[in-house]
Parts: C-alpha cells; structure tokens; sequence
C-alpha cells in the first residue's frame, strides 16, 4: 500500500511539473471567484453564513477541478509510447490516478448540488461525461472537443428539452442506463488518453503533442495545420498577392496562412452564421421573458470577442519572431525598400493595415450578432463605443522589432487596461463639460490615443535598427 501510494504521489508531482507555477495560478483563480462568489451573495441575500459556504464550496471545487484540468495534460504528456512500454507500473498508476481523481470531483461536485434547485443526478452526469470528453479532447481526439461543444449546445438549448426526457434520465431505467453509457464512454476516453504503445500510440502522439501545446503561452499562437478549404482559399490569394508582385501584400504572408486575414474572415463568418443561428432560434422558441432578456443584455454577450484583437496582436509578434530566417532571405528581395528608415516604415504601414483590417472584422462581427439579438439602436450604438476602446492595441505592433521580438504579455494587457482608464476619465471630463455621453467620449479618447500611439510608432520606426531578422539584436 505504501509503495502504490509512493507511485502515486510520484506520478501526480511528474503529471504537474510540466505547468510552471500552476499552484498558484489555480489558487489566485480560485480565490478570487471564491471571493466574487461570497460577495455577490452578499449583495443579494445579506447572509453571512450562506455567503461564506457558498464561498467554501467555490474554493474547494475550484481547487478540485483546476488541479484536474492541470493533471490531465500532464498525464496525456508523460505516457509517450516509449514510456508506457519500459517504465515499469507508470501507465497503470496514471490511469488510476486519473480515475481517483475523476471521481472525487464527481462526487464533490454532485454533494455540491444536494440541497439546491441543481439536480444531483443530473450533475453528476454531466460532470463525469465532461471531465472524460475533456480529457479525450486533450489526448487529440476530436470526438472530445466535440463532445465540450455538444455541452455548451445542451446548455444554451436546455429550455427546449422536452422536461419528460429530463425527467427520465433523473430516474429509474434511464438514470441506470445513462450512467452505463457514461462509463462506457469514459473507458474509452481512458484507453485513447493511455495508449499502451504501437504504431497507433506513436501516430496518435502528434495530435496529443498539438493538442498540448495548445495550453502553453508559446504554443498558443503558432502555426497551425490548416483544414482543406482554408488551405485552398489561401493558396489562391498567395498565388494572386505573388503575381501582383505587391511586398506590401506579401509581406502579410510572411507571418503564416494561420493568421492571415482570409483565414481570420473565414472563422468570423463561422462564429457568425453559428451563433446567428443560435440566437434566432432561440428567439424564436424562447418565453417572453427570456427575448427581452436577450434583446436587451443579449449584445453584451458580443462584446468578448473584441479582446481578439490582443490575441492577434500577439499571434504577429510571435509569428515575426519565429520566421527570422525566411526574413534574412527576404532583406534580399528587389521590391523591398533597402534603406533601414524606409523598410521599416513599409513593414510598420503593412502591420498597421493588417491590423486595422482584423479589428474592423472583430467590430463588424459584432455589431452583427447585436443585431442579430434584437438591440435598439441606443444599445448598438454602445457596442460601437466599445468596440473603439479596443482601436489602441493595434499599435502593439508598431515597435523595435529588431531590439524587441516575441510576447508582450502583461504589457499589453497592462497597456490596455490604462488606455481603457485614461479613456473614460477623459469621457467623464467631457460629459462634465459638455454633456457628451461618458461612453462616447471615451471611445473619442481611444481613438485619439490610438492615433498617437500609431504615430509614434511611426517616428520610432524611422530611427531604428533594420527591422529583419527580427529579435537579432535583443
């Protein structure tokens, strides 16, 4: 017993150490949601007690569910085919450790919603099914992230559930046979997660590895494999950019097919004729209540994919660092300016227009789906506010590139977060002044300072270093 629980703990430490500080992100997080649970309680129910184990249990289910979700890709990492064929006991200790802690969060979470209008069956399914459609997600298997789709779908849609088919799933036969059927798909989940060797193991290996980088901050903006349709749409624009012979525009594809805008136009056109879709059927089908609630906070659901635009921000700082060498072959390209003030001008207009053109899509995707929800024109006019708050993260990239190269990280959150305050100070100012609304006069503000930002990005260019290869010199 001592030597399986020694396996255990070993497995466990080995499983977390490949996420840097992950103790103390996950217990930053899940103090304060433990925090903004008990304070909102508070603010609603004025019960001290009610607050603080309401706050307990978001504290302990955070900490449960986040060492899993950190454990799992762990686990997936450590068994590479190698490793489950000559380490002796380590693949069957981390199938039971992911079983173990599998069903303590299950538990936890099904004791959780004893006493609430939750129903425990019905939690307790769907937290089994998830955590393994999780774990399968990890492992590469597309079935998994489906499967965390389907929640997601289950959840928006669950009103239009028929309530007799909730009813039996809660109870009897139905209940006996979903958790069957959990199982079963959960077994299977453990088998994909650790395979035993083999040629299956070693060509499943490349999904996981990709699937995993994924939850590193490096391998989040790398370039990704693209689908067949994607892959065709921009070989066409390549083909028709390199007859052109236009370096403004090939330019563009020196950071990858992955993030150019085509692609980006194609997952916005997406995300817009999905959750379109969603929120005119829902529309529809939903109770009186519930379209007023989504006309009238429906648009602020929206608002989220704004922050977007940092993403790309940064998907191009990592891009123009990773291709220093094809950047070396291209100095020597005969379109291109020569001179360091000239070139880095052209590639600071050329970043400038791609980031102009991602953030015009972000903002048109939108004010489309806050259309689509049914705002007035007073509360789309506020999303367009919003949306111009976002305008001074597309001068992120407008920098040394020759000093500078890589991840902005906290600062450009940081920066964002004080032009957003520098921005509605101003509002308020002028509101004050002349009665102009806080929202509009702060979007006014960002404009303006995103003005300044890029026109100093400009200036900064002119004196700097030749921008390729970009990072030599940091």
């Amino acid at each position: 017993m001592i030597a399986r629980m020694t396996d255990y703990w070993l497995a466990w430490r080995m499983a977390l150490s490949s996420r840097s500080r992950a103790d103390m992100f996950i217990l930053g997080l899940t103090a304060f949601f433990a925090l903004a649970a008990a304070f909102i309680v508070m603010a609603l129910k004025n019960d001290p007690l009610f607050a603080a184990s309401v706050a307990l249990r978001a504290a302990l289910g955070g900490v449960l569910m986040g060492w899993l979700l950190y454990f799992v890709p762990g686990a997936v990492k450590l068994n590479a085919p190698c490793v489950a064929r000559l380490v002796p006991r380590l693949r069957r200790r981390l199938i039971e450790l992911t079983v173990i802690a599998w069903l303590i969060v299950i538990a936890f979470a099904t004791l959780m919603a004893t006493g609430t209008k939750l129903s425990p069956a019905l939690v307790l399914l769907a937290t089994g099914t998830w955590i393994a459609a999780y774990g399968l997600g990890q492992s590469g298997h597309r079935a998994g992230t489906w499967m965390q789709l389907a929640f997601a779908a289950v959840f928006f849609f669950s009103r239009s559930i028929p309530p007799a088919l909730v009813d039996g799933i809660q109870h009897g036969a139905g209940f006996a046979i979903a958790f069957l059927l959990m199982l079963a798909f959960a077994a299977y989940a453990l088998q994909y997660m650790f395979m035993n060797g083999g040629e299956r193991h070693y060509v499943a290996r490349e999904a996981q590895a990709l699937q995993l980088e994924r939850t590193s901050v490096d391998g989040q903006f790398r370039e990704r494999k693209q689908s067949r349709f994607d892959a065709s749409l921009y070989r066409w624009v390549l083909a028709r950019d390199s007859a052109a012979r236009d370096s403004g525009r090939l330019l563009v594809h020196l950071l990858g097919a992955r993030n150019h805008w085509v692609n980006r136009a194609i997952v916005l056109v997406s995300i817009l004729a999905l959750a379109g879709v969603a929120l005119l059927v829902m529309r529809a089908r939903a109770s009186v209540e519930t379209q007023a609630l989504i006309r009238d906070i429906g648009w602020m659901f929206a608002s989220p994919l704004l922050l977007g635009a940092m993403f790309d921000t940064e998907k191009r700082n990592v891009r123009l660092k990773d291709t220093a060498t094809e950047q070396a072959l291209m100095r020597m390209a005969p379109p291109l300016p020569a001179g360091a003030p000239a070139f880095n001008r052209h590639l600071a207009r050329t970043l400038l227009r791609v980031g102009l053109l991602e953030w015009a899509m972000l903002a048109a995707t939108v004010l489309c789906l806050g259309l689509l929800s049914g705002a007035s024109p007073a509360d789309l006019g506020m999303q367009a506010c919003l949306c111009c708050l976002t305008l001074p993260v597309v001068a992120a990239n407008l920098r040394d590139h020759a000093h500078h190269a890589g991840l902005l990280g906290w600062r450009l959150l940081c920066g964002f977060v004080l032009s957003v305050c520098i921005s509605f100070a101003l509002g308020a100012a002028a509101h004050t002044v002349c009665g102009l609304p806080v929202l509009a006069g702060a979007a006014l503000a960002s404009s303006v300072i995103a003005a300044a930002l890029v026109a100093r990005g400009f200036q900064r260019a002119a004196t700097a270093p030749y921008a390729f290869p970009a990072g030599r010199l940091a």
